[in-house]
């Protein structure tokens, strides 16, 4: 009796733990709900230029992933500090400040950023023309950290964990610009649903190259079918849609 009893209990154990390891996802992904970029668009969906990549990718290669979303800030930590050994995270923005602190996996989208300004004011489309004006920014971004390295006055970039408090400082006029993407700045407006013609772009300022990032506790095997996936599917008409859907433009 005492031995049909370890059998059955045996055979419980195995029942509920063996379709859980069966079902694990072979990749975590880390981000946040960016407008155009990376939105939450239901259970372990993303949509954006970076989502809508990134989930094809994997799907032509049988490459499984679970989401997480988080505050920006806290996505960076935590996928530096890859606990679970397969964390990556997007869209992220390759630059000197972060270069040595991730490994750059692969390239995923092009992204050009402008200084905004409000209606009744002239458009802001050089370096040159901001020295003297209160610049809005998204705190722990790749743009407010291109700004801190043009030799700026600290005091005029204004960093805050929002966009949406970017585009009230417009309005009030406690800032002269907001700097971000041209593809992330018109997805909110829209989102917000506020009057695009109320809003002036300026020129061109810098292009980003955004990609997907891991760090050294990832193995080179996992990097390297995660690469693979991306830039096979790079390759595709699918790919050049999706871009030309989120930046007007040819990759």
């Amino acid at each position: 009796m005492a031995i049909s009893k370890n059998i059955f209990y045996s055979f419980l154990y195995i029942s509920f733990t063996l379709p859980i390891f069966s079902f694990a996802e072979d990749v975590t992904i880390i981000t946040h709900d960016f407008p155009s970029k990376t939105e939450k668009w239901g259970e372990n969906q993303i949509g954006g230029i970076a989502g809508e990549i990134i989930s094809q990718a994997f799907k032509h290669k049988n490459i499984t992933f679970k989401i997480i979303w988080e505050p920006w800030i806290r996505a960076q930590e935590d996928c530096l500090a890859n606990t679970d050994s397969k964390s990556f995270i997007i869209p992220f923005t390759r630059n000197p400040d972060r270069e040595k602190k991730y490994i750059w996996v692969s390239k995923i989208y092009n992204a050009d950023t402008v200084f905004i300004s409000y209606k009744g004011t002239k458009p802001i489309n050089s370096l040159q023309e901001v020295k003297n004006k209160k610049i809005g920014v998204m705190l722990a971004t790749s743009y407010e950290t291109f700004l801190l390295n043009q030799k700026l006055m600290k005091q005029n970039i204004i960093s805050v964990p929002k966009d949406s408090q970017n585009v009230k400082a417009l309005e009030e006029k406690t800032i002269d610009a907001w700097y971000t993407s041209v593809i992330g700045a018109l997805s909110f407006l829209k989102e917000q649903k506020l009057n695009i013609d109320y809003y002036t772009f300026g020129n061109k300022i810098d292009t980003e190259e955004n990609y997907i990032a891991t760090t050294k506790k990832t193995s080179e095997k996992l990097i390297s079918k995660v690469k693979q996936a991306i830039e096979s599917f790079k390759k595709t008409p699918q790919y050049s849609a999706i871009v030309r859907k989120y930046t007007g433009k040819n990759p």
